[in-house]
C-alpha cells in the first residue's frame, strides 16, 4: 500500500489529465452536431470511436510491442463503455446534468477500492460520500423519484460507474502502453455502442448523410484519439480517486460551455450540486487515504 501525492513525480500525468479534462468538457459539441445531422447520441459515439481506431492502431504498432494484461484490457473496455454511454447521455438529458452525474465517479471509486482492492474505509470517506450524495440531491432539486430520471440521467450515472471501474483496473494492473490502451478503449466503445443501439434503439439504422460521415471520423482521429491517449496514460500513474478529481475540471468547461451555448439551466441548485461534487472529489484526494500498489511504470509508448 502506498500514498500517491498529487504532484511531485506525478506532475506530468497530473497536467495531462487536467488538460484532457478541460477538453473533454467540449465533447458534447461534436455529439450535438451529429445529432443535428440526424445521428442519435449512441450512433455518434460509435462514429467517433471508429474514427479514432486507425490512428490508435498505427500508434500501437509503431510504439508498442507488449501485449496488454487481461486486467488492463478489462479496464480499457470499461472506459470504452463509459465514453459511449456518456455520448448518449449528453443528448438524452441536459449537458449540465450529464456532466455532474458522471462526476459522481469518485464516490464509486471509494466503494470499488474498498470492496476489491483492500482499501481501509476511513471517516473522511463518509464526508466524501455525504458531499457526493448531497450534490446528487441538489442536481435533482431534492425530488428523487422515477419521474425525475430520464434515460440520459441513467446513462450518465452508469457511465461514471464504468469509468471508476476502468480507472481502478488500469491503475492496479501491470504496466501497459497508452497507445494500446487507447486502441482497446475506442474499439470497445464502438462495439458496446453498436450493441446498445441494437438492444434499445427503435430504429437501429439512422439516416447518415455522406457529408456528415467524414467530419465524424475526422473528429474521432484528431480529437478523441489524443484525448484518450493523454487520459489513459495518466490513469496508469494516478490512483482512481485522484484521477477522478482531476477530471472534474471538465465540469468547468462542460457546464460553462453548455450554459452559454445551449442555454442549459444552471441556477443555484446546479451550482450547489457542482460545488458539492467537486468538494467530494477534493476531500477524497487530500484525505491521504492509501491506495493499491502498482508495479514499475513504463514510458508513454
Amino acid at each position: 500500500m502506498l500514498k500517491t501525492p498529487i504532484m511531485g513525480s506525478n506532475r506530468l500525468p497530473v497536467l495531462l489529465a487536467l488538460g484532457a479534462a478541460l477538453l473533454w468538457g467540449f465533447w458534447w459539441l461534436p455529439i450535438n452536431w451529429l445529432q443535428s445531422q440526424g445521428v442519435p447520441g449512441l450512433w455518434a459515439g460509435v462514429a467517433l470511436n471508429v474514427g479514432a481506431i486507425p490512428a490508435c492502431l498505427i500508434a500501437s504498432l509503431v510504439w508498442s510491442e507488449k501485449a496488454l494484461p487481461l486486467r488492463t484490457v478489462l479496464g480499457a473496455m470499461s472506459a470504452g463503455g463509459a465514453i459511449t454511454l456518456y455520448s448518449g447521455a449528453v443528448v438524452e438529458t441536459s449537458v449540465v446534468r450529464a456532466v455532474l452525474l458522471f462526476y459522481l465517479a469518485p464516490a464509486w471509486a471509494i466503494a470499488i477500492e474498498c470492496l476489491f482492492f483492500g482499501r481501509r474505509f476511513r471517516w473522511l470517506n463518509f464526508l466524501t460520500l455525504g458531499l457526493a450524495a448531497l450534490g446528487f440531491l441538489f442536481i435533482f432539486r431534492f425530488q428523487i423519484d422515477r419521474s425525475a430520471f430520464n434515460s440520459g440521467d441513467v446513462m450518465a450515472l452508469i457511465s461514471g460507474v464504468c469509468w471508476a471501474v476502468g480507472s481502478a483496473l488500469i491503475f492496479s494492473g501491470k504496466p501497459a502502453s497508452a497507445a494500446k490502451l487507447c486502441l482497446v478503449t475506442v474499439m470497445s466503445g464502438a462495439c458496446i455502442g453498436l450493441l446498445l443501439v441494437l438492444a434499445f434503439e427503435a430504429s437501429p439504422a439512422p439516416t447518415l448523410e455522406v457529408r456528415s460521415l467524414g467530419p465524424a471520423l475526422l473528429t474521432g482521429t484528431v480529437y478523441l484519439m489524443p484525448l484518450m491517449v493523454a487520459t489513459l496514460w495518466s490513469a496508469r500513474f494516478l490512483p482512481p480517486a485522484t484521477m477522478s478529481f482531476l477530471l472534474t475540471a471538465e465540469v468547468i468547461s462542460g457546464v460553462a460551455s453548455a450554459a452559454i451555448l445551449l442555454g442549459d439551466p444552471f441556477g443555484m441548485f446546479e451550482v450547489a450540486g457542482a460545488l458539492l461534487i467537486i468538494a467530494a472529489a477534493l476531500v477524497e484526494v487530500v484525505s491521504g487515504t492509501q491506495h493499491p500498489p502498482t508495479t514499475a511504470q513504463e514510458s508513454p509508448g
